[in-house]
């Protein structure tokens, strides 16, 4: 079966393909990025021109008489400023081949860039790597949620600490022992919330990463959460 090569427009990548996938999107396996293969294969069309026009420019002649060139160029009186002018030419040439000469016969050999990896489109690891990059970026949600919610309940025990240091050492009449219960219960039930918010938080990140390593990911993402 015939295969063609097409570069990823993202990193370069050489990604080699079948006629089955002309004008069919996928997912660069190295950069993550959406592909698009060429709807006609290379080489597909071939442009002729006509037979006219080919002949014609085997026929085109010389537009020029070289026998009326030599007279003129034998009354030419100012070789001498052309010289003087050709020179510096004459000697950038020469040191240039002169260079070219030493490098090829006295210098190291030049180091060839190695050649990109021609990775063969396999549907089922397009997908499976497809479903990785999704579980990945799940991941990372379920971090910024888990810092959120470790953040929340912080706030909620400062303020709970806040409250206890403001009656402590009061002394309060009836009223005031229930206010300072009513606003201690809220604090309390505050923290409980929060708390618990946080324990889902890291319950849906331990399954995403789960998840997100079932798929084959190495990157252990339980070292960005925040303790």
């Amino acid at each position: 079966m015939e295969t063609y090569k097409h570069s990823c427009p993202f990193c370069g990548q050489h990604i080699e393909y079948t006629a089955a996938y002309c004008g069919t999107q996928m997912v660069c396996p190295i950069c993550g990025k959406s592909v698009t293969f060429p709807a006609i294969p290379p080489g597909a069309k071939k442009v002729s021109l006509p037979s006219q026009r080919v002949a014609a420019a085997r026929v085109r002649q010389w537009p020029f008489d070289v026998k009326k060139i030599f007279p003129f160029l034998a009354r030419f009186d100012y070789w001498n400023v052309v010289l003087v002018c050709l020179v510096p030419f004459i000697i950038v040439a020469a040191l240039l081949v002169g260079a070219g000469i030493v490098r090829k016969h006295f210098g190291s050999d030049a180091i060839q860039p190695a050649a990109p990896a021609v990775v063969h489109a396999d549907p089922r690891e397009w997908q499976k790597m497809s479903a990785r990059s999704l579980a990945e970026q799940k991941v990372q949600e379920q971090i910024a949620a888990v810092t959120q919610a470790k953040a929340a309940a912080a706030n909620a025990e400062r303020n709970l600490a806040r409250l206890q240091a403001a009656y402590q050492g009061k002394r309060l009449d009836q009223l005031g022992i229930y206010n300072m219960n009513r606003e201690m219960q809220a604090g309390q039930q505050a923290v409980a919330n929060a708390q618990k918010c946080l324990e889902t938080a890291r319950q849906s990140f331990d399954n995403a990463f789960r998840a997100y390593q079932d798929l084959g990911g190495q990157i252990d993402y339980r070292r960005q959460l925040p303790y």
